[in-house]
């Protein structure tokens, strides 16, 4: 327990220009995924959806992202877009990671839509104990229609995160914060007492 707790404790994000070469393989992505399939679902709805966009077809993206953010009605810097393609270009492997929402479904979608946000913890896990690195970057880019349409999203994909993997050129730790400063003991309606002004848990 012990083991696993300073592993989970001790995980860094890794900058795209942090990372090389190489990405995992298939086989390797294959095991990576398959940790992000035990992540918390309500409903057992299993709804995760998994682009990758390896090292090969990364230019090919990036050129069609860069016509679908100039193109589109919606106010895109060109300067903003150049250097975020830039950005991306220089990664080894991408995952997107989408809820695929069952809205028919008893289970509401914003439960849905957490279980694959887990699913992109479990894989930047999985990733780092398989000796890769990988940092979670935002889908901002995502939201035009005209991007979703590149990526074959479906209406009911809602995008999550973009992961991107590679291996760390340089291993380096990170300090962790004392977990006290965000944590309260509830004492009674709206009474909440700082965690680090309480008597130790037994």
């Amino acid at each position: 327990m012990k083991d696993l707790i300073n592993f989970i404790s001790n995980r860094v994000s890794y900058h795209v220009h942090e990372l090389r070469d190489p990405a995992p393989n298939k086989d390797q992505l294959k095991h990576i995924l398959k940790a992000a399939m035990s992540s918390p679902d309500h409903g057992n709805l299993t709804p995760w959806h998994f682009i990758i966009i390896d090292k090969e077809h990364i230019p090919l993206f990036i050129d069609y992202l860069q016509k679908a953010w100039l193109s589109s009605n919606q106010q895109v810097d060109p300067q903003r877009a150049k250097r975020l393609s830039t950005y991306l270009m220089q990664a080894p492997c991408i995952i997107l990671v989408s809820c695929a929402s069952n809205e028919a479904h008893s289970v509401t979608t914003r439960d849905q839509l957490f279980s694959a946000v887990a699913a992109c913890q479990n894989i930047l896990l999985a990733s780092d104990a398989a000796g890769f690195g990988g940092i979670w970057y935002s889908t901002d880019a995502v939201e035009l229609p005209n991007v979703r349409h590149i990526l074959g999203l479906k209406e009911n994909h809602i995008p999550v995160g973009f992961l991107v993997l590679g291996t760390p050129i340089n291993k380096r730790p990170k300090k962790r914060r004392d977990p006290e400063q965000f944590t309260y003991d509830w004492r009674g309606e709206n009474q909440l007492l700082p965690w680090s002004a309480t008597e130790p848990h037994k």
